[in-house]
């Protein structure tokens, strides 16, 4: 009975394999003609979703049927000892070490499923702030998203008459507010993000760098003298300035067009032109 159950693991193990390497040959098919594509919001994380969906039938088929296979393993090794104190205690061992395998596997899955959850929220995030910002370019201006930069990803590069806009984008779900707060309001006083639980500086820094290396990489390919915006926004939730004057734009993604309108202009369309060219040679890379 032993020995049939693990043969069926096996032959289940062996055709869930085949069925993973069938469908990764699948995805590697490609038309005789594939031009590059501009990448889209949330691109990023569209391919890490991609990737974790790729695995997580055989981190299931794992987590599943490993614990299984350790108990199985046991039993079968005190069924053929034939001391019965010996035996005893490798059922003992065998289903204590079956109870501690099924509580990392399960938190293995409980981690992929999260981080799934998480990337899902962070590419719906993207593509909310992208509609928002789609109609600035009826009036003159370029927009890229998800932009490779040095080991991370410029969520969203606004270039128009008024400048460059460098936009970090953070989908965060609402905690429980305390008394007195409302649970769907970020309030910004120049320095902290005040949420409805409490005080943090949650991409504040990340927003302020990612601008940065933006203006230096475009003096260095364009030659122009650009010193981009840092704009953080969060999707789904009204954000309060209190502050004028500060180094990082705090707003809401229904927001950003007005902040970007409001700027006075500091360029021309041969500049937008001259930058627009270089991030699009950047994030022209998605393949078939």
């Amino acid at each position: 009975m032993l020995l049939a159950l693990a043969l069926y693991l096996a032959a289940y193990a062996l055709c869930l394999a085949a069925l993973w390497l069938f469908r990764t040959n699948r995805r590697r098919e490609r038309p005789p003609v594939a031009p590059k594509l501009l990448r889209g919001p949330g691109e990023s994380l569209r391919w890490r979703l991609q990737r974790l969906d790729d695995v997580l039938l055989l981190h299931a088929f794992g987590a599943a049927f490993l614990p299984m296979g350790v108990f199985v393993g046991g039993l079968m090794l005190a069924l053929n000892n034939p001391n019965a104190k010996e035996r005893d205690a490798i059922m003992f061992g065998a289903f204590a070490l079956f109870l501690v395998t099924l509580y990392f596997c399960g938190r293995w899955m409980l981690d992929k499923f999260t981080l799934r959850r998480d990337c899902h929220l962070g590419l719906l995030g993207e593509k909310i702030v992208a509609e928002s910002i789609q109609p600035l370019t009826a009036e003159g201006c370029r927009i890229f998203h998800d932009v490779p930069a040095a080991g991370f990803n410029l969520d969203h590069v606004i270039v128009g008459p008024t400048g460059v806009f460098a936009i970090e984008t953070k989908t965060r779900r609402a905690g429980r507010a305390e008394p007195g707060r409302r649970p769907d309001e970020i309030t910004f006083d120049g320095a902290l993000l005040i949420f409805p639980w409490g005080q943090d500086i949650y991409g504040l820094e990340q927003a302020r760098q990612h601008a940065a290396w933006l203006g230096t990489w475009l003096r260095d390919t364009t030659g122009e003298p650009v010193l981009p915006v840092p704009v953080l926004t969060f999707p789904g939730w009204n954000v309060t300035t209190t502050a004028a004057g500060a180094d990082v734009s705090v707003v809401s993604p229904s927001a950003i067009p007005g902040l970007v309108r409001n700027r006075p202009g500091t360029l021309n369309d041969l500049q937008i032109d001259h930058i627009a060219r270089q991030l699009e040679l950047k994030c022209r890379d998605v393949e078939f």
